[in-house]
């Protein structure tokens, strides 16, 4: 009887770590799959591009990639993916903006979740690209009347290169002052339109050579909300005061 158990509790142990060295081979063989250059691998893993410029990389892949760009500061900066041969080309534009010194592309593989190769993006020569050095500031508009809540008729004025602008009563005295920065935390060039009566109050238009974002102090903002003026059309938008 003895002996009968031992064989059987023998043949269960055999049967126990068979089935644990075949699931560790499994593994293992997967991992060794994923790890073979011959299936996924990039035909360059550094580049260097000046602003404004793009460059590219082969990617060789058994199955569809996905990628995701780390550490870029300017939304002109993207990856185009191409379909060739047994792979791909991608395809990295450094936009003419952009401010990183470097940046990486992780391209996953997909159906896994975390094999990926990195592309590591050096950017030649950075300087701060401003593009309203292009503009022709001598056709700018460095005031308009607007008509506040209380029938008054006070300025819009721009100071600073065109890059603040201040709101003035009809007597001349100052009520606020507003800025516009880009992404980058540039102070953007503003380009004067008109005002425009809603039922929400009064915008003022405004457009810059870059999307941008409101700069107000919170006192401005209510100090203008009192006289009726509620934002601006900023770049074609209707945007409130922050």
């Amino acid at each position: 009887m003895k002996n009968s158990l031992f064989k059987c509790i023998s043949t269960i142990t055999a049967i126990f770590l068979l089935a644990t060295s075949m699931t560790f081979t499994s593994r293992a063989e997967l991992a060794q799959h994923y790890d073979n250059t011959e299936d996924f691998y990039l035909t360059s893993y550094n580049m260097y591009i000046e602003q404004g410029g793009y460059d590219s990389v082969g990617v060789h892949a058994t199955n569809t990639v996905s990628y995701y760009i780390i550490g870029a500061h300017s939304s002109n900066t993207y990856v185009i993916l191409k379909e060739s041969g047994a792979g791909f080309d991608l395809e990295v534009h450094v936009g003419k903006d952009e401010t990183a010194h470097e940046f990486t592309v992780y391209i996953y593989l997909d159906g896994t979740t975390d094999y990926h190769k990195d592309l590591y993006v050096g950017v030649k020569d950075v300087f701060i690209y401003n593009p309203d050095s292009e503009l022709d500031t001598a056709s700018l508009i460095d005031s308009i009347p607007v008509a506040y809540l209380n029938s008054n008729v006070g300025n819009l004025i721009l100071v600073n290169d065109y890059k603040t602008g201040f709101f003035y009563t009809a007597d001349g005295l100052p009520i606020a002052q507003f800025s516009v920065y880009s992404d980058n935390g540039q102070i953007r060039v503003l380009q004067l339109g008109q005002s425009f009566s809603t039922e929400n109050g009064l915008y003022i238009e405004v457009n810059t050579t870059t999307n941008g974002t409101i700069r107000i102090s919170e006192s401005d903002k209510i100090a203008l909300q009192l006289f009726g003026v509620n934002g601006l059309i900023l770049n074609g938008t209707i945007t409130p005061w922050p």
